[in-house]
């Protein structure tokens, strides 16, 4: 009897030893899952939203829910088509939506494409065998929102068109996004579209000044940090880019007419969307960021798509009354970081 009691204690210790080893390594994966990040990617897929869209596809700290498409760099169909077929591209079984076609309230100016005309470079790119979904891009994000509220977050790499159309339908709904990503304005730089406007902002400002007053918790990454020199693409990094895995040797191809168009200034190739993702899945790349209060230039035609930013800390003779700071700008990166990794992406097998 006694030798009996004696194996049934030691088989009962050999089950506590091995449920002690084991329930760490499932609850690790429970506790990576949850820490993931789930995300509505919202482009106006360009050559550079589409290594973006590559960034996002290729992280492991990334649960891409859809990607919605609207108007700007290219028009809303090519958009699609770019979108579809860099996801088809990454093996990412990820839907993708159709949002705006124009600006909330004015008519989509032509401007020149630095992309080229389809947006990829002008490199026969695009044949994407999948198609977009009849769900409209405003309807899929607010109903994902109100499915995980304060869990679902939003990357914004073109103009704000369909998160304005998304809190002008339901602004309760869009405050529980848990954070909105912007790739937009010159941060604390110049502008690309004006001396003192960014592209994205410029193409729908009245869309920046809805989601400005919304109340969302946001963080811009502007296009000062990534024309930092130590960010760009050289001609040697898209040399190899050509040379690694599929992913590099698309994008290289994609990238033909932008690195042209900045080739022809004397320039290297900056990565603005890119970044905005990078900041999001590598928070080690950001060094610093500044609480700001943001204002959007709607009503004068020289300073239309400038946004004001109102830092904390600093004593404004005209400031403002405000009753917070309605986002965080970052300010500064690890350039060399980002560049590294990105690189890394585009080539290792």
């Amino acid at each position: 009897m006694l030798v009996m009691r004696n194996l049934f204690v030691s088989l009962m210790a050999a089950v506590t030893l091995l449920s002690a080893v084991l329930v760490p390594a499932e609850s690790g994966t429970a506790a990576e899952a949850a820490s993931r990040h789930k995300v509505i990617l919202d482009t106006d897929t360009g050559s550079d939203d589409a290594a973006a869209l590559i960034l996002a596809a290729s992280s492991e700290n990334l649960d891409i829910l859809g990607v919605t498409v609207l108007y700007g760099n290219v028009p809303l169909p090519d958009a699609a088509r770019n979108a579809l077929m860099t996801l088809e591209l990454c093996g990412a079984n990820v839907p993708v939506y159709i949002g705006a076609e124009k600006p909330l309230q004015k008519e989509r100016e032509a401007m020149v494409s630095v992309h080229g005309e389809d947006g990829m470079g002008d490199q026969d790119l695009i044949h994407p065998e999948g198609h977009a979904e009849e769900t409209d891009a405003v309807t899929f994000i607010l109903d994902t929102i109100r499915s995980d509220p304060g869990e679902v977050e939003i990357v914004a790499l073109g103009p704000l068109t369909n998160i304005a159309l998304a809190v002008q339908k339901d602004p309760d709904t869009m405050r529980l996004c848990k954070r909105l990503w912007v790739m937009g304005t010159p941060g604390f730089g110049v502008g690309n579209a004006t001396p003192v406007a960014e592209f994205n902002v410029y193409s729908d400002a009245e869309a920046y000044d809805v989601v400005l007053r919304a109340g969302l918790p946001m963080t811009i990454v502007g296009f000062d940090v990534s024309a930092l020199e130590e960010a760009r693409l050289t001609a040697d990094d898209l040399r190899q880019m050509a040379q690694g895995n599929a992913k590099g040797v698309f994008m290289s191809k994609a990238f033909t007419k932008l690195a042209a168009f900045y080739t022809s200034m004397d320039k290297d190739l900056p990565l603005p969307d890119p970044m905005a993702v990078a900041c999001l899945i590598w928070p080690d790349v950001v060094l610093e960021s500044k609480a700001c209060y943001g204002v959007a230039c709607i009503d004068d035609d020289v300073t239309y798509g400038q946004i004001i930013f109102y830092q904390e800390g600093m004593v404004y003779e005209a400031m403002p009354e405000i009753g917070a700071y309605n986002l965080e700008v970052v300010t500064q990166i690890d350039a060399g970081l980002f560049k590294e990794r990105f690189l890394s992406v585009m080539t290792q097998p």
